[in-house]
C-alpha cells in the first residue's frame, strides 16, 4: 500500500523506507532539541524511547478497542497516541490518531477499521523513521561529548 508523503506526493514501500524524514517534523524535533541541556542524556534519545517504549501499547488499545466496539476505549486510546505523536513529531500519526479519537467521542465508528489500518501503517513507519532519528541523534550527541 502507498503512503502519502507531505506535499501531497505518492511514495510506493521502497520510497518510504529510503525517505524516512518525511515521517517526522523536523521543526517539532528542533524545538526538542533546543530543550537540551549540557552534559544531559541526549533527549531525543530520551523523548524518542519513551515513545517506542509506550506507544506500542496504545495501537494495541486501539485495535482491541475496535475489535470490542468499544467507542470510549477507542476515544482514550487513541486521545494518548494523537498527544504523544505530536510530541515527537509524527503529525501524520497525530492526525490519524485524532480523526480515530473523534470516532470515538462520537461513538460514530463506520469507517474506523480503515483508519485503524492506515495509522497502523503510519505507525510502523513513523517509529522506524524515530529510530534512525534517535541513532543520528546519538551520534551527533557523542560527537559533541
Amino acid at each position: 500500500m502507498a503512503t502519502i508523503a507531505p506535499g501531497g506526493e505518492v511514495l510506493n514501500m521502497s520510497e518510504e523506507a529510503s525517505d524516512l524524514n518525511n515521517f517526522l517534523d523536523q521543526s517539532v524535533l528542533a524545538s526538542l532539541r533546543e530543550l537540551q541541556d549540557e552534559g544531559d542524556p541526549d533527549i531525543v534519545a530520551e523523548v524518542g524511547g519513551l515513545f517506542l517504549k509506550h506507544s506500542p501499547d496504545k495501537v494495541k488499545a486501539i485495535l482491541e478497542a475496535l475489535e470490542k466496539d468499544d467507542s470510549k476505549g477507542l476515544y482514550l486510546a487513541a486521545h494518548g497516541l494523537k498527544s504523544s505523536s505530536a510530541y515527537i513529531g509524527a503529525m501524520r500519526l497525530s492526525a490519524l490518531a485524532r480523526d480515530l479519537e473523534m470516532m470515538g467521542r462520537s461513538g460514530a465508528m463506520e469507517g474506523a477499521r480503515d483508519a485503524a489500518e492506515r495509522l497502523q501503517e503510519e505507525f510502523n513507519l513513523a517509529t522506524k523513521a524515530l529510530q534512525a532519528e534517535i541513532a543520528r541523534s546519538d551520534k551527533q550527541q557523542k560527537k559533541i561529548q
